[in-house]
Formats: C-alpha cells, structure tokens, sequence
C-alpha cells in the first residue's frame, strides 16, 4: 500500500512537470468552508453503512506552472466516519493534506479537475452510540490515512486578484481503518464534499 501510494505521489507531480512551462505562474491561497458526507466503504458488498453529514474547512493553496496546469495542496479539517445499523455514528476527524494535479479548462480556465494522493493525519475518533453517551475509538483507528482525492470545481472571477468558487471533492481511503479485529472484513473511509471559498492572489 505504501508503495502504490508513493507511486501516486510520483505520478501526480510527474503530470505536472511534464505539462509545465519554463515560465512560474502565480500563487494563491482559498479558504473554503464546505459539507462533508461521508462513509465507510466495506469489503464485504452485503453490508453497508449510512452517511455521516459534517461541516469542514480549511485552505487550499496552488502554485501555477502554466494557464492550464498548477499543484493543489493545502490543510483541510476533514470530518470522516459513518452510523451503522444500530444508530451508533464513529465520529472520524482529520487533519488531511492533499497533492493533487490540478487542470484548469474552458475558454478563460475558469473549470478545474483535480487529481492525486491526500494524506490524512486523526485528530480524534468517538463513536457516539444511538442510545446516548460516546465512546474513544482512537485506539483502533490508524494515526493516518492515505487515499486518492479528486474534483472539479469552477471558479467566478471578481478582479485580477479575487475569484469566488464553488467545487465537488471526493476520496477514497486505501487502508483498512479498523485495527480492533472484531469486523470479519475491512473498511475504507469514503467521503464526498460541496465546498465554496475565494481564491485570492497575493
């Protein structure tokens, strides 16, 4: 797992410096604040899991090789997790740093499409249980998780400086995030986001 994670990682900023311009473009910040819906994707297809609908944040920074090319990274407060069958909902929460590809398309590149590898650090893990109170999970949830983030998103132009935007993100988790033993299969985090924020360059 770690090896195909590092292969993304290469990959991803392959695609960019293959695409890129001897000539640096600029670089901007966005804070964004966004909806997260997220689950647990199971190995075992006869079980499922409901969504888990949480506020996130954070800010996203790009620098531009050219019009049609930049690298996205940034941090993200990144609320993960899912409620099963019984109301019980583990509550996931991340620190996630994504390094994705970004492609900017359409007439004034207002249109984007990102993709690549997203490192996500826990803050914390409870599961708040359907018949009240909450249990600390953090032991048997791994300390990282890594995946593969991807999006698009477009952006309105306000001046030469300030671009409002609106875009859709998703992930998919490649380690199984259950360390207790006590599930017969695996699960995956799985989360989708509708974020809006400004784009501003300094």
């Amino acid at each position: 797992m770690k090896n195909f994670s590092l292969f993304l990682l290469v990959a991803t900023l392959s695609i960019v410096t293959i695409n890129a311009q001897s000539d640096k473009g600029d670089f901007t910040i966005a804070p964004q604040i966004g909806l997260n819906l997220s689950t647990f994707a199971p190995s075992d297809t006869d079980f499922s899991y409901n969504s888990r609908t949480s506020f996130a944040g954070g800010a996203i920074t790009e620098y531009y090789f050219n019009d049609r090319w930049s690298l996205r990274s940034g941090l993200l407060f990144d609320p993960m997790g899912a409620e099963d069958g019984a109301g019980n909902i583990d509550k996931l929460n991340y620190l996630t740093l994504p390094i994705n590809a970004n492609w900017h398309f359409g007439k004034n590149r207002n249109w984007y499409l990102n993709f690549g590898p997203a490192i996500g650090f826990l803050l914390n893990a409870e599961t708040e249980l359907g018949e009240g109170g909450t249990i600390d999970i953090s032991e048997v949830v791994p300390g990282t998780d890594v995946g593969l983030m991807f999006g698009i998103g477009y952006k309105f132009d306000i001046n030469e400086k300030v671009q409002l935007f609106i875009d859709f993100q998703g992930y998919g988790g490649f380690i199984d995030i259950d360390e207790s033993d006590v599930l017969p299969f695996q699960i995956r985090n799985s989360r989708s986001a509708f974020n809006v924020g400004v784009v501003i360059t300094p």
